[in-house]
């Protein structure tokens, strides 16, 4: 089989959406390798490589086969996604292709607006076609073939499996550079978040969270570094109207949840604070439809 220049190695169960992702696939630039936690039926193995069953939690699945098995190391960039996002074959090449152009090293797709999500930060910002983060979630993400050898000890950390807190280690470890999340290739989320039926269990992931945060000395950074337009390039924009841009971009969230608002404002302030409102206030001329861009 020839190989492509990247991987898709995915953590699945029998009800996983992968075969979708390869809808519309005859030409893709991705090779598609199954780790399975539980049997799957033979229409579920068609068009793509599969290992043997692993039984557990997603990281601790794909620790002992990326561990075991080096043919991963043979592809530019690998996505670890999943098995209940939606996407197809088209998005996953463009996803691919963003991430290489930009020449990050750790990166996820944003995820779409009929998304159940976790982190405003993951969701798709309308403003923005890629953006710099200090945050990519395990739910989702993408390592360039260096940078996965180079973290692929740290799945280990996790003894629970489940991965709580390597998506806050892993930018820590890359002193959050090359790293965001893609808004021009938007997947969806299909299952709710957080849902521990057995509540031993969800004590042990928030506490093993917990000890990693304290163990690296880090924490959730959502903050966004840098936005990229349509054409790859930065935004030239300070950081009163960078926020202003991601708020915007964001809008469609806060009639569900507005407290999202002050912390995504929090999150862009400036390393002094954001400045004091003047006395005098702000005079200026309203200007209605002119947008930020053309304001700047």
């Amino acid at each position: 089989m020839r190989r492509r220049r990247h991987l898709v190695v995915a953590r699945v169960g029998r009800n996983s959406l992968h075969p979708r992702w390869l809808d519309g696939a005859e030409e893709r630039s991705w090779d598609l390798h199954l780790c399975p936690f539980e049997p799957l039926p033979e229409a579920a193995l068609e068009g793509c490589s599969t290992s043997d069953v692993i039984v557990g939690p997603k990281w601790a699945g794909l620790n002992e086969l990326l561990t075991r098995w080096d043919g991963w190391r043979d592809y530019e960039q690998i996505w670890l996604p999943d098995d209940d996002l939606l996407t197809d074959a088209g998005n996953i090449d463009s996803f691919f292709a963003t991430t290489a152009a930009l020449g990050w090293s750790l990166s996820a797709p944003a995820l779409d607006e009929d998304s159940y999500y976790a982190h405003y930060s993951t969701m798709r910002n309308r403003r923005c076609t890629a953006r710099c983060t200090g945050f990519v979630e395990i739910m989702a993400p993408c390592f360039s073939g260096p940078t996965l050898d180079r973290l692929l000890p740290t799945f280990s950390l996790s003894t629970t499996g489940w991965g709580w807190g390597l998506d806050s280690v892993w930018p820590r470890l890359l002193d959050y550079q090359n790293m965001g999340v893609i808004d021009a290739t938007p997947v969806c989320h299909t299952r709710p978040v957080g849902a521990f039926r057995d509540a031993t269990l969800a004590a042990r992931v928030l506490a093993e969270s917990d000890r990693l945060l304290a163990e690296y000395g880090c924490e959730q950074v959502h903050r966004v570094f840098q936005a990229f337009g349509p054409d790859l390039k930065p935004l030239l924009l300070g950081p009163s109207e960078l926020t202003a841009l991601l708020v915007d971009g964001w809008q469609y969230l806060l009639p569900g949840n507005p407290a999202l608002l002050p912390w995504m404002v929090q999150a862009q302030a400036p390393a002094d604070g954001w400045p004091a409102y003047p006395v005098a206030g702000t005079p200026a001329h309203a200007t209605r439809g002119r947008t930020l861009q053309e304001g700047v």
